[in-house]
């Protein structure tokens, strides 16, 4: 299977981003990214092979009196629409992108009042001023999370930290983290 996946995508690029980033990538990139109580979101344009991916650390530029623009991935309400905004620059119809989002997790808190939660809204509210919705979701609970995405297939593959920051079980597809640790090991990264 890893085989296939490095057939066909030759020269894939890596991505590891921190707090507060993000990008839109036009060419076959594997992001890779640790969430907690930050919210991630992978968009995805079907058939077309391109993607972007941000990892934001707070729901709302407005709820912390930011008078700049400031990052715009630090904030999920400005991710979404900054990545939003690429997308229709080129000519996309919102509608059309798949939407996974990511993170979100309360393991130090009521799961009704922090801010991962409070990330979790801030996208769906996002979303829906778009009229959007996720087409994948796995937000919550009380463990960070290791995420992989493939840029130009959409895939995605999230594994549960548990303990000292090591991967549990995969959540959603594992195919990925085998691609990021091939290619790591061919690079010499």
């Amino acid at each position: 299977m890893l085989k296939d996946i490095l057939t066909e995508n030759p020269g894939v690029a890596l991505q590891y981003l921190k707090v507060s980033e993000g990008g839109v990538y036009l060419k076959p990139t594997l992001v890779q990214t640790v969430l907690g109580s930050c919210l991630g979101a992978a968009f995805h344009l079907p058939g077309k092979g391109i993607g972007a991916f941000f990892h934001a650390f707070l729901p709302r530029r407005d709820d912390y009196g930011y008078q700049d623009k400031g990052p715009v991935y630090k904030f999920v309400d400005t991710a979404i629409e900054h990545v939003i905004g690429e997308f229709m620059r080129m000519g996309v119809n919102p509608r059309a992108l798949r939407v996974t989002l990511l993170g979100g997790s309360n393991g130090l808190v009521d799961e009704r009042g922090g801010v991962g939660l409070k990330n979790v809204e801030a996208a769906y509210e996002a979303l829906s001023r778009h009229r959007m919705t996720p087409y994948q979701v796995d937000t919550g609970g009380g463990k960070g999370r290791r995420v992989f995405f493939l840029t130009s297939t959409g895939e995605v593959e999230v594994g549960l930290l548990s303990g000292a920051g090591r991967l549990g079980g995969p959540v959603l597809k594992p195919k990925a983290a085998a691609l990021w640790a091939a290619a790591r090991a061919s690079t010499g990264r």
